[in-house]
């Protein structure tokens, strides 16, 4: 198992919502990387078959920290839907011992979502002790769009941060790296692939070939940066075999900059 850092890599796991899929087989896949994000997936599933013992049975078993808890996609929208997902997604955090619960800021506008929020979903975040992260995405019809959106949103809430996802933003490499450093104090965890030159090719290994992206530099600027939190790689599927080499290729590039560091 690899060492504990400040800044911790970790691998996505989904939890399965319907099939014969192995959660304890899928996780024992990534013992040796530490750490994994519970993801979660459609909300009506989540809703109807999702237990906190089901998700926590292999947990007992295996050493494996869980650093981010990923929201099933609730729209907020549909706001007794989303609070409904919410309520259940909390105690299974509280009970993985993660206060961080990565969240989609689905299409709305956020002066029909803001009362909602800071009345009802923020007491129940202060009460919980945990953190909405709410994923970066570019698109303008989401309540809240880009790493711009989210922390200006962010800004004087306790209990709001962001996850910078370095696929779904479509930004060459200096103004990914321009935004690690401009917004290092609002983005508690980041979600880590790469993406293809024309943007449509997202969630590809940090070192693909047709990766645009240089991870190397990009891990090494969140380092330099300040930032103590999980890098969660998330994948395709197709390429799901790769996480294992991939997680421990980027330890190694934490554990040179420290080295260079001291």
């Amino acid at each position: 198992m690899m060492s504990q850092l400040p800044i911790q890599i970790s691998v996505r796991a989904t939890f399965p919502q319907r099939g014969n899929y192995d959660w304890y087989g899928a996780l024992a896949l990534y013992e040796q990387v530490g750490a994994v994000e519970v993801a979660f997936y459609r909300p009506e599933l989540f809703l109807q078959g999702v237990t906190v013992e089901k998700v926590l049975a292999p947990f007992s078993t295996l050493s494996l920290r869980v650093t981010s808890v990923h929201m099933a996609q609730a729209r907020i929208a549909r706001f007794d839907e989303f609070l409904a997902v919410l309520r259940k997604t909390i105690p299974i955090a509280q009970a993985l011992g993660c206060p961080i619960i990565v969240v989609h800021p689905t299409s709305a506008r956020l002066a029909q979502v803001e009362s909602k929020i800071v009345g009802v979903v923020d007491p129940l975040l202060a009460q919980a002790g945990v953190t909405l992260c709410w994923e970066t995405f570019a698109g303008r019809r989401r309540f809240l769009s880009g790493i711009e959106g989210i922390a200006a949103f962010c800004r004087g809430r306790e209990r709001h941060a962001a996850c910078y996802d370095t696929s779904h933003l479509h930004k060459p490499q200096p103004e990914v790296l321009a935004d690690v450093a401009n917004y290092a104090d609002c983005i508690r965890c980041f979600h880590l692939s790469n993406r293809g030159p024309a943007g449509t090719q997202q969630h590809l290994p940090l070192r693909h070939r047709e990766g645009v992206l240089d991870f190397e530099g990009i891990i090494a600027a969140i380092a330099e940066s300040g930032f103590s939190g999980p890098l969660t790689l998330e994948y395709l599927p197709q390429f799901h075999d790769r996480l294992v080499r991939d997680a421990r290729w980027a330890q190694d590039v934490l554990s040179r900059i420290q080295v260079e560091d001291y």
